[in-house]
């Protein structure tokens, strides 16, 4: 006879795991919700220069120690995408973290910047972008 049990380990698990799918968006999750024109603020933690080579359209970029500032100039009705470099980076992470503490929709793009370029997506080249992408083409703040 085989007997179910479930470990608080196992319901952190559960809880993790889907917390992790609902506040993880795919690179092919956030080119689709682009296409779309969903709401969104993307927000770029990587240095300047690396920002300038190539980002994700519509991307911001902020410094980790500049983005508690940053707030106001963000919609919170909004959600906002955050991103670094790769799947090891936690400036992401500690970035989502802030927002949502401060009460904003927050997804962090899965793989980071290296995810969503291995994956050939669009990306744009400069120092200036927009800081959202909406179907109606405003701004933030």
């Amino acid at each position: 006879m085989v007997t179910e049990t479930v470990t608080k380990e196992s319901l952190k698990a559960v809880e993790y795991f889907e917390a992790k799918l609902a506040f993880d968006s795919t690179p092919f999750a956030l080119k689709t919700a682009l296409e779309k024109g969903e709401k969104l603020q993307i927000i770029d933690l990587r240095t300047p220069e690396l920002f300038a080579e190539g980002h994700v359209p519509g991307a911001v970029n902020v410094d980790i120690q500049q983005l508690e500032k940053y707030l106001p100039k963000l919609d919170p009705a909004a959600t906002t995408v955050v991103y670094c470099y790769t799947l090891l980076c936690s400036l992401a992470t500690n970035a989502a973290l802030l927002l949502a503490k401060h009460g904003y929709k927050v997804k962090e793009l899965a793989g980071g910047y290296s995810g969503w370029a291995e994956q050939s997506m669009p990306t744009e080249k400069g120092t200036k972008a927009s800081s959202c992408a909406t179907s109606e083409g405003h701004a933030c703040g």
